[in-house]
């Protein structure tokens, strides 16, 4: 079976994949339809995350560093708080969520509309490759399992959410473009541990965040400290306890959360997550995480984010073809630039336009036309557009390079 379904994800040409792929022993069940909600630009969103508010990334640079577990119980805590929450598991290779929940589970369902139903757990909301395909550990080719992370993220009815959570794989490969491109992600938090190993892929994780115009909000150091039973002494666990805060302070990091060793904190199959065990409540872990938590609302919530898009316009009164760039801010104030096509076109660093290693221009000015057009713009999550060109080009076009380009054309 693993094989027949790799060879027809194979012959897929476009970049939504239908539910039917990764659902096979799905069951029909009736569901109302999510409604359309959230912040301003929600209608840029894909249909079932129109009404989530917030999307928290949870990364590291190198596994078994503590991020699911810390992924799973900041979801908890959040819902603790009354947040309506929902956590995707975004590792197709090792999901981690069948292992940190008591939740047993034989497939999803599928709503009439084809779209997954998220499972549900002490109010928060589920979904996994872990639950999709219980058990099963085919070798799988990578640009499938990006196509397969994008599904799990837009065609599970997530309906009415305040945050969805993505415990993200470890690394700064395709999955992660792949979701900054397909969900508009408010922020990061980015986990680590003071090993020197980790430290290095905490500047990677942060870099490529930066780059996909997603703000990293904290730096978790897990597993910085241990307190010994028998002497009640704080002993340091790696070679450089507390060196993240220097990656926090250069990089403008808001918050740095220190998080002791615990053996709680990993539970294991059959057992709830540890914040919500009352047992728990005073033990110093419990108390960072709910620091972390916090950290996340109020980060969150002061963002501000300023929504932006591109569309195209009238031509200008020289007749060539313009496109609107807008930019929204959160107290609803609206800034227009008319920008000039022919300099949106030029400005494309794609790899047929400039090499990537060297910087070199591949291509001549003169052969761009002076009236080439955009014939369809759409979105790529919060930081860039696709253009699909009338010369036949595409641009996966950031707005950090939108905003290069002057209204007379030149570009900066």
């Amino acid at each position: 079976m693993a094989a027949s379904l790799a060879h027809r994800w194979a012959f897929q040409k476009s970049r939504c994949f239908p539910a039917a792929a990764l659902l096979p022993r799905c069951r029909s069940a009736s569901a109302s339809t999510a409604t359309a909600g959230g912040s301003a630009g929600s209608e840029t969103k894909p249909r079932h995350l129109r009404g989530v508010r917030h999307v928290l990334a949870v990364a590291s640079g190198k596994g078994g560093v503590g991020k699911s577990s810390i992924s799973v119980n900041l979801a908890y805590l959040l819902a603790r708080g009354g947040y309506r929450v929902g956590l995707l598991d975004a590792d197709i290779y090792g999901p981690s969520l069948p292992e940190l929940l008591p939740l047993e589970a034989k497939g999803v369902f599928a709503s009439k509309s084809g779209a997954m139903q998220p499972l549900m757990y002490e109010g928060v909301k589920l979904m996994s490759m872990g639950y999709v395909r219980p058990g099963e550990h085919a070798a799988i080719r990578g640009p499938l399992v990006s196509a397969m992370v994008q599904q799990l993220l837009t065609q599970t009815e997530w309906g009415e959410l305040d945050y969805l959570v993505i415990d993200m794989p470890p690394g700064t490969g395709d999955i992660h473009l792949t979701v900054a491109q397909t969900a508009q992600v408010s922020a990061a938090i980015v986990v680590s541990t003071a090993h020197r190993l980790s430290l290095a892929d905490v500047e990677k994780g942060i870099a490529m965040f930066n780059k996909v115009n997603i703000p990293t909000i904290a730096v978790a150091e897990n597993m910085s400290t241990f307190v010994c039973g028998s002497c009640n002494t704080e002993h340091a666990l790696f070679d450089r306890p507390g060196s993240a805060r220097r990656i926090v302070e250069q990089f403008g990091v808001p918050a740095y959360v220190q998080l002791p060793l615990d053996p709680v904190l990993s539970g294991g199959h059959g057992q709830q997550p540890f914040v919500l065990d009352a047992a728990h409540s005073g033990r110093p872990l419990c108390k960072k995480l709910e620091a972390l938590a916090e950290v996340a609302v109020r980060e969150l919530d002061a963002l501000g984010i300023v929504q932006r898009s591109l569309a195209m316009a009238q031509p200008g009164t020289d007749g060539q073809p313009r496109l609107e760039l807008k930019r929204t801010a959160a107290d609803g104030k609206e800034d227009i630039v008319l920008l000039p096509a022919r300099a949106v076109r030029l400005a494309c660093r794609s790899a047929t336009m400039i090499d990537e290693f060297t910087g070199e221009r591949l291509f001549r000015e003169e052969d761009i036309a002076k009236d080439v057009w955009a014939k369809k713009i759409w979105p790529a999550g919060s930081y860039a557009v696709n253009i699909d060109w009338s010369d036949g080009h595409n641009s996966l076009m950031p707005f950090s390079t939108l905003d290069t380009v002057k209204e007379d054309g030149t570009i900066l």
